[in-house]
């Protein structure tokens, strides 16, 4: 049975973030199946999951949250791992940015353990904001308080995560 890394994603960033780490697992031996969460009708014939999602105001795509609900029972069985990418970290203004973050984290956390007690661990990676869907003035305005716009993802932070899941995989025989 392969393992399922499924994502919600509104710019494109967690999918290219899931396809890496379903990459980087296939390489380290496992079969993958690496697809959107609106695209996975049951979790039943997977040995394991990794779920991640977009942050937008400070919660995970409605998508992923109701993949999370549908398939919580089914989620309890197995090995979780969860993982959010999100912007505030890296492209809030530096006075707020920690306490943002840190914000963002512990609501999502909680609600993931609110639907599935059993995740292992849940990662919270900074994304990708380009700004592209912001007005011209939004932008200004966003830049003269600090505000960047950018590509923030840590690439070796994402595969030392995946490193480490694929070792706990290993040695219990997943």
């Amino acid at each position: 049975m392969p393992v399922l890394i499924t994502y919600a994603t509104s710019r494109g960033s967690t999918r290219e973030v899931a396809e890496r780490i379903a990459s980087r697992l296939h390489n380290d031996g496992f079969a993958v199946d690496c697809r959107p969460v609106d695209r996975v009708y049951s979790v039943a014939n997977y040995k394991a999951v990794i779920i991640g999602s977009a942050v937008h105001n400070a919660r995970w795509l409605l998508d992923a949250e109701r993949f999370l609900d549908v398939e919580a029972t089914g989620l309890r069985t197995k090995p979780l791992w969860s993982f959010s990418m999100g912007s505030a970290s890296a492209s809030t203004p530096g006075w707020r940015r920690e306490k943002v973050a840190k914000r963002e984290q512990r609501k999502i956390e909680r609600m993931i353990i609110s639907k599935v007690p059993t995740v292992r661990e849940h990662r919270f990676f900074a994304g990708k904001n380009d700004g592209q869907s912001w007005s011209g003035l939004a932008r200004s305005m966003y830049r003269c308080i600090g505000g960047r716009f950018g590509d923030f993802r840590e690439w070796d932070e994402i595969d030392m995560w995946t490193d480490a899941i694929a070792k706990e995989m290993k040695a219990e025989g997943i």
